[in-house]
């Protein structure tokens, strides 16, 4: 990862009602600047609904995205964790998918 780039809080689990799943927000240091990552995880991938080893890899899966992301230099507003994959949305509020 880049050493500009570096996780310094999270995740928080933010509480949205009007929205399918889960939200949760890290904090990225990027440089000297501060940016808010936001990773929504679909209802169909809840961890609580699931066994581990499954459950601990629902509940580590924004995590472990956000550091691929990192490695790349990328630092994305919003990435969506479905059944279908992984989505990125960037500055420019147009989604692509994130390809490992």
């Amino acid at each position: 990862m880049s050493e500009a780039l570096a996780i310094i809080d999270g995740p928080t689990f933010m509480p949205v009602i009007h929205m399918p799943g889960s939200l949760y927000r890290w904090t990225v240091k990027n440089g000297t600047a501060e940016q808010h990552v936001y990773v929504q995880i679909a209802d169909a991938l809840d961890a609580s609904e699931f066994e581990d080893p499954l459950r601990s890899s629902i509940e580590t899966k924004g995590e472990s995205v956000l550091y691929k992301l990192l490695e790349r230099g990328n630092v994305p507003t919003r990435i969506k964790i479905t059944s279908a994959g992984i989505t990125e949305v960037g500055m420019d509020r147009c989604a692509r998918p994130c390809v490992f």
